[in-house]
């Protein structure tokens, strides 16, 4: 594919045509077949080099950079060397070549605007990609450092976890019991009065309704405090409660969010 044609062809790619040069490349695509398959390669590699989860706009001293290469290389391109002063000797003057060197004279600047218009065209995709490139590189390294940070929080509340476990583990007066629930299932509770802490385990309980969950309580004299909510189908660990001695744990049904007292009867009961 010669020049021309080729700039057509990335210029219909990257949609830098003027309007007549859009419609002799439309044209062209529609009628010439390496011509087409010249534009969607083109197409196919911005396609690739653009791809990214994240596009992140490169600094502005980059793209300034950047965008700065066709400018410059069209100012170089256009400076003329001033010719050496003195006298110019007068022309001979002949009338049969005349109209010839009239008409090359014409021809030249069309001639060298149609030599610099390719390699301007070259430049500017070749601007145009190092922008894409930087911009898939910063959204890699934004996305890198988010997965770090990620996992990073994520083993610390694994190791928050862990220590908390290793407490109510130690604890002198740690103590087990299970309970069977009148939904369907039981729980398997091990707690600690002297660490405050309470750990479930449910074993087959069903899971309820979207407007519907599962509250806790520890009962005393006074009555039932809440000590929050549960799922029903994953293990949860309750620290900081207010627990004593010859309390007693209770499960209820209420509705989402819980409730400030029970509102129905118990589904789990345990002395404690």
């Amino acid at each position: 594919m010669n020049a021309d044609r080729e700039y057509l062809a990335a210029g219909l790619a990257l949609g830098t045509l003027a309007d007549a040069e859009m419609l002799q490349a439309l044209d062209l695509e529609a009628t010439d077949p390496s011509f087409a398959e010249e534009v969607q390669s083109f197409s196919e590699t911005l396609g690739l080099l653009a791809e990214s989860d994240d596009a992140i706009a490169p600094s502005p001293e980059t793209e300034a950079a950047i965008l700065a290469i066709p400018r410059l290389h069209q100012q170089a391109a256009d400076t003329v060397p001033e010719p050496a002063s003195g006298p110019v000797p007068e022309p001979v003057s002949d009338p049969v070549s005349a109209p010839d060197a009239q008409q090359e004279q014409q021809e030249r600047p069309a001639a060298a605007s149609r030599s610099r218009r390719p390699a301007t065209m070259l430049f500017a995709l070749a601007a145009s990609t190092l922008l894409l490139l930087s911009t898939v590189l910063a959204g890699a390294l934004i996305n890198q450092q988010q997965d770090t940070t990620e996992i990073q929080e994520s083993l610390t509340v694994a190791e928050a976890e862990r220590e908390r476990t290793q407490r109510l583990l130690s604890a002198s007066d740690l103590a087990f019991t299970e309970a069977e629930a009148t939904v369907g299932g039981r729980l398997t509770l091990a707690y600690s009065v002297s660490e405050q802490m309470l750990h479930l385990t449910p074993h087959d309980m069903p899971e309820l309704s979207e407007d519907q969950t599962m509250q806790l309580w520890l009962i005393d004299e006074e009555g039932p405090h809440s000590a929050g909510l549960m799922t029903g189908t994953s293990t949860e660990l309750l620290t900081d409660l207010s627990m004593d001695e010859d309390m007693t744990f209770g499960v209820t049904v209420e509705p989402a969010g819980g409730s400030e007292a029970p509102t129905s009867d118990p589904v789990v009961l345990a002395d404690l």
